[in-house]
C-alpha cells in the first residue's frame, strides 16, 4: 500500500454502529487510512464504520470498516504538531475504494 499522505480536509461521518454516526474533518489521507481531527477520539483497537466522499467533483462515496490504530491526546500528545484526534486505518476497502483514494492521491500534490 501507498505510505505517502495526503493533506486532505475531507468530511467524515464515523462511529462504532450504523446509527450512531459523529462527523469530524480528515487532517490527511493515505491508502491505507486517515487521521480524523477529534476531541473525543476512540479508544485504539475499536473498530469504527467511515463514510466520506473524496471531493465536490467526484460524489462517489467511500464506506468501510476502520479500526483506531493511535490516538492522539489533548492533555499529552504524541505528535504534538497534529491537534488532538484519531488515526484509523481501513479494514475492508474494496478495490473499487482504493481505487478512487489512489487516484484521488495522484491528483492532488502528496506531502
Amino acid at each position: 500500500m501507498n505510505k505517502h499522505r495526503l493533506k486532505a480536509e475531507i468530511r467524515v461521518y464515523y462511529g462504532n454502529s450504523q446509527e450512531i454516526m459523529l462527523s469530524g474533518y480528515s487532517i490527511d489521507l493515505s491508502s491505507g487510512g486517515l487521521y480524523i481531527k477529534t476531541e473525543l477520539p476512540f479508544d485504539v483497537g475499536e473498530d469504527l464504520m467511515l463514510t466520506f466522499t473524496l471531493s465536490e467533483q467526484n460524489k462517489e462515496k467511500v464506506s468501510c470498516r476502520a479500526r483506531v490504530a493511535w490516538v492522539n491526546n489533548k492533555k499529552d500528545p504524541s505528535k504534538p504538531k497534529l491537534p488532538p484526534g484519531m488515526g484509523v486505518e481501513f479494514v475492508d476497502l474494496s478495490p473499487e475504494d482504493l481505487a478512487s483514494i489512489s487516484s484521488f492521491m495522484e491528483i492532488e500534490p502528496v506531502w
